[in-house]
């Protein structure tokens, strides 16, 4: 029995600890997606409809940067919270 409590306690105690690292990382990600997820739509419809086609590169270009940022950022955030 005593085992049993033992190892619930160590259980509990690991899965209540988060990795402050890693979120602050994520979150740092998170927040440089920003400015990618808003300029990219904005220099499409800008310049990427009526001008020269590496503007449309570009702007698809910023808004994938972006996407993938954001899922890098929730990823590094979600093993903060909950490990690897």
């Amino acid at each position: 029995m005593e085992v049993c409590v033992q190892q619930y306690m160590q259980y509990k105690l690991l899965m209540s600890k988060s990795n402050q690292d890693h979120i602050v990382a994520g979150l740092f990600k998170l927040a440089w997606s920003f400015p990618f997820i808003f300029a990219g739509p904005a220099l499409f419809i800008g310049k990427g409809t009526s001008g020269a086609w590496y503007w449309t590169a570009l702007s698809i270009l910023l808004m994938l940067s972006g996407a993938i940022l954001v899922v890098l950022g929730l990823r590094q955030i979600l093993r903060g919270f909950f490990g690897d």
